[in-house]
């Protein structure tokens, strides 16, 4: 049995994978498109929220770490939200609208990938950055200990994962959301403007994997590639939650996380072999995936 901590080192990336996984799939449910820059979009929330501690800390901004940390987390997700809003009205938009199809579109975003990270590496630079912990200290247990900054990844993604059903289920907006992704012309014939919706989902999935690298950021080392494996597991966590459902992208991204740490602890050199395996034998038993609609 691996220890608690290994546990717990699956839990963290229990979190990347479900945040980045449901902003993937609300996206689809919408948009009908997989984003393939999702994980470029991680990848500049994590520099945003760097830029925004470090910034706070040289101008001396004396703000105690409870209000800075969840303050920048929140500019991450809105730079990139829009930036993510930007991309679907300049780009998506444009390619979906005379109907060329999503071949397009994937086209399209599979360039950005390589133009963001480009980008990234012109501004910021190729060399990795890290943080100092942001939340220092250990909380020490009677059998295992865990890092404070742990606890907040955990912390922060539950009150994500809470906010977006409460946005979902409790509000207007996420009430047309939910309508769009159901029935997209009777919708329509009942005033929402789907076009909207679009702008509005697409910000919210970019806001989302902002603020996955957000919270790792004082985690893993900080570079314009960091986000190309997330994205890949993200993804696989997606195909065994099923695609178009978000309670499987959750699902999805705890059982990834869970696995990639477990298995790492005893076959290090074969977990993403072991991964791929098991994502292809799950396609092969249900190809839908655990919540996914039958296939027809």
């Amino acid at each position: 049995m691996p220890p608690a901590e290994i546990w717990i080192d699956g839990l963290v990336q229990s979190c990347i994978y479900m945040t980045m996984a449901f902003g993937m799939v609300l996206v689809f449910s919408i948009l009908g498109i997989l984003n393939w820059t999702h994980g470029q979009f991680y990848m500049l929330g994590a520099f945003v929220f760097y830029y925004a501690i470090t910034t706070a800390a040289r101008l001396r901004f004396h703000l105690p770490i409870y209000v800075s940390f969840p303050v920048s987390l929140l500019v991450s997700g809105i730079v990139v939200g829009g930036l993510g809003v930007l991309v679907e009205k300049l780009v998506i938009e444009r390619l979906t609208s005379p109907g060329y199809g999503m071949l397009y579109v994937t086209a399209a975003t599979l360039a950005l990938i390589f133009f963001f990270e480009g980008a990234a590496g012109m501004s910021f630079g190729l060399l990795d950055k890290g943080l100092a912990t942001v939340l220092p200290g250990v909380l020490e247990l009677d059998s295992f200990s865990i890092s404070y900054q742990k606890i907040a990844v955990i912390i922060f993604t539950l009150v994500i994962m809470i906010s977006m059903y409460i946005v979902l289920n409790r509000t207007k907006v996420g009430l047309a959301i939910r309508a769009a992704a159901q029935e997209p012309t009777a919708a329509s014939l009942y005033g929402i403007s789907v076009g909207r919706v679009s702008l509005i989902v697409m910000g919210i999935g970019c806001a989302l994997a902002a603020m996955a690298g957000g919270v790792m950021a004082p985690v893993y080392p900080i570079n314009p590639f960091m986000g190309r494996l997330p994205m890949i597991f993200s993804l696989l966590a997606i195909i065994i939650g099923g695609l178009g459902s978000l309670t499987g992208a959750i699902v999805g991204g705890i059982i990834l996380g869970l696995l990639n740490s477990v298995i790492a602890y005893y076959v290090s050199y074969l977990s993403e072999f072991v991964l791929f395996l098991l994502v292809i034998v799950i396609l092969l038993v249900r190809p839908q995936g655990l919540f996914g609609a039958p296939i027809k």
